[in-house]
C-alpha cells in the first residue's frame, strides 16, 4: 500500500542543467523491444528502462514463474504492485527510494498501477514469443532427427521451418529459395500454379530426390514444403545387383535381362509406384532407382519372353505416367554390366512399343509374308524375311517373341529353322504354315508340346486369335 505524503508527477522540463530522465527511459524501453523474442533479454531491457526512470527512486521488476507472495515480500516504505496480465501473473513491480524507504502518495499509486498494467501487457506478448521460440526450437530438434531433408517456405520465400540436412543438400546455407528454383525442372519454374513438382540433385557424391508440394491456394502465395530423400543406397543396391547377377549368370550359363523404365514426369511417376512394382515382380528380381526419373529391373535367369510377360503385368501400375522402356540381354547386347546398362540407357522407347511382341516372318513368298503382316501388323512388331541366311542372322542379333515359318522351304527346313531359333533364343514361340496336310501332320508328329500349324490358305481371324492367345496378349 502507499504510505506517507504525496509526491509530484514527473515532467519533461529541465531544471537548471539537469534533464529529467523520461526520454532516456523511453529510449531504453524501445531497446528492450528489440529483444522481444528473447524473453530473458527482454525482461533485462525492461529493467534497464526502469532504472533510467528516476520518478520514484528505484523500481525493480521481479518476474516469477509462479504467482503468489508472502508477507515477507512487503517492507515498510516500499510499494509493491502485482504485474497481472491476461496470460496470468508475471510477478511484481517493486518501488522504493533511490537511497532507502520513502513515502508514496495517490498519484504514485496511479502512475505505478498504469506502469504495472503496461508491463503486464508487454510481458503477455513476450511470454507468447517465448513459447513460440520454445516450440520452434523443439520443432527444429525434431526435424533434425528425421532421415529426410525438410524445408517449409512462407509467402515471402523465407524458411519457416527446416532441418540442417535439407539446408546442406540444397545450397549449403546460401539462398535456399534460389537454390530450389534452380533445381526444379524448367516447366515447373515457368508455371507457378503447379501444386506438386519433383527434382533430383547430385551433391556430395549422392543422388538426392526432392519433392515440392504447395498446399491448396499456396502456389500463388509462394507457400510450399520441400522433402528430400537420399536415394544413394538404393541406387547402389541396384547397380550392385546388376554386377553380381551378370557374373553369376555367366558362370552358371543362365540368361539375364536388364530393363530400364523412364518417366519424364517425376511427380506421380516411377519412384512413387516403386513399392508396387517390386510387389508385382518375383522375389529374385532386383528393382531400384537409377535416378529420380528412371527405375532399373534386374531379371536373373530370365529370357526376353519371360521378362516381357512380367513387364506386361506391370503395365496397369504405369497407366497414369508416360513411360519409356528398354531391355538389354546378357550375351546378345554384351557380357559386361556396364555394357548392359549403356545399351538400356540408349535404347529407351515408348513402353507400349517395347511391350509389343516382335514376330519374325519367314516364307519363300514375300506375298505370304505381306499377308501375315496385314493380319498381324496392328498388334505386333514385324520383321519379314525370304532369305534363310538373313533369318539366321536376325535370330542371332535381335530378340523375337515368336517365329512364323513355312514347313517346306526351298533349300531349308522350317523345322530346322525353328530348332535354331529355340537354341539361340530359349523361350521363343514357333508357329508353322504348311500347304499340305501331310506336312502339317509330319510337324505334329515330329515336334513336342503340341506345335501350332496353320494350313494354307489359312483363316486370317483364326490365325490372329491363336497367335495372341499363345503369346498371352
Amino acid at each position: 500500500m502507499p504510505t506517507g505524503e504525496a509526491s509530484t508527477l514527473p515532467t519533461q522540463r529541465t531544471s537548471g542543467t539537469r534533464t529529467l530522465p523520461g526520454p532516456a527511459a523511453l529510449r531504453a524501453l524501445a531497446m528492450a523491444f528489440a529483444h522481444l523474442q528473447d524473453f530473458t533479454g527482454f525482461v533485462g531491457g525492461l529493467q534497464a528502462a526502469l532504472d533510467k526512470a528516476e520518478w520514484f527512486g528505484r523500481i525493480a521488476l521481479e518476474v516469477e514463474d509462479k504467482s503468489g507472495a508472502d508477507e515477507r515480500r512487503f517492507r515498510l516504505g516500499e510499494m509493491v504492485l502485482p504485474v497481472q496480465g491476461a496470460a496470468g501473473s508475471h510477478g511484481v513491480l517493486r518501488a522504493t527510494g533511490r537511497n532507502g524507504p520513502r513515502s508514496f502518495g495517490p498519484e504514485d499509486l496511479h502512475l505505478l498501477s498504469g506502469l504495472a498494467d503496461f508491463l503486464a501487457v508487454v510481458l503477455d506478448r513476450a511470454q507468447e514469443w517465448r513459447e513460440v521460440e520454445r516450440f520452434r526450437q523443439l520443432l527444429g530438434f525434431l526435424l533434425n532427427q528425421a532421415p529426410v531433408g525438410i524445408l517449409a517456405f512462407d509467402g515471402q520465400h523465407r524458411v519457416a521451418a527446416g532441418n540442417d540436412l535439407a539446408r546442406r543438400w540444397l545450397s549449403g546455407g546460401g539462398d535456399l529459395w534460389a537454390a530450389l528454383q534452380a533445381a526444379l525442372p524448367a516447366e515447373v519454374r515457368d508455371n507457378g500454379q503447379v501444386p506438386r513438382a519433383c527434382f533430383h540433385l547430385r551433391i556430395e557424391g549422392r543422388l538426392v530426390f526432392g519433392e515440392l508440394r504447395n498446399p491448396p491456394g499456396g502456389a500463388e502465395a509462394g507457400v510450399c514444403v520441400v522433402v528430400m530423400t537420399d536415394l544413394t543406397a538404393d541406387q547402389a543396391r541396384l547397380l550392385d545387383a546388376l554386377h553380381r547377377e551378370t557374373y553369376r549368370c555367366q558362370l552358371r550359363r543362365l540368361r539375364l535381362g536388364f530393363a530400364l523404365l523412364e518417366s519424364p514426369r517425376i511427380a506421380g511417376g516411377l519412384l512413387q509406384v516403386l513399392p508396387e512394382l517390386r510387389a508385382g515382380l518375383p522375389a529374385a528380381v532386383a528393382a531400384g532407382p537409377y535416378d529420380a526419373n528412371r527405375v532399373g529391373l534386374v531379371f536373373p535367369g530370365c529370357g526376353r519372353t519371360t521378362i516381357m510377360a512380367h513387364l506386361r503385368r506391370l503395365k496397369p501400375l504405369l497407366a497414369d505416367a508416360p513411360v519409356r522402356g528398354s531391355l538389354a540381354e546378357l550375351g546378345r547386347e554384351g557380357s559386361e554390366p556396364e555394357r548392359l546398362l549403356q545399351t538400356a540407357l540408349v535404347g529407351l522407347r515408348p513402353f507400349d512399343e517395347l511391350l509389343r511382341p516382335a514376330l519374325l516372318l519367314h516364307d519363300d513368298s514375300s506375298a505370304v509374308n505381306d499377308t501375315l503382316a496385314y493380319v498381324l501388323g496392328g498388334e505386333f512388331e514385324l520383321v519379314k524375311s525370304t532369305n534363310v541366311e538373313q533369318t539366321r542372322q536376325l535370330l542371332r542379333t535381335r530378340s523375337f517373341d515368336a517365329l512364323i515359318t513355312e514347313v517346306e522351304l526351298r533349300g531349308a527346313s522350317g523345322v530346322e529353322l525353328a530348332h535354331l531359333a529355340g537354341d539361340l533364343q530359349p523361350g521363343i514361340r514357333t508357329f508353322f504354315t504348311a500347304f499340305s496336310e501331310l506336312a502339317a501332320e509330319a510337324v505334329r508328329a515330329q515336334e513336342t508340346g503340341d506345335p501350332v500349324v496353320f494350313q494354307k490358305p489359312f483363316d486370317a481371324r483364326m490365325l490372329g486369335r491363336t497367335v495372341r492367345e499363345k503369346l498371352g496378349i
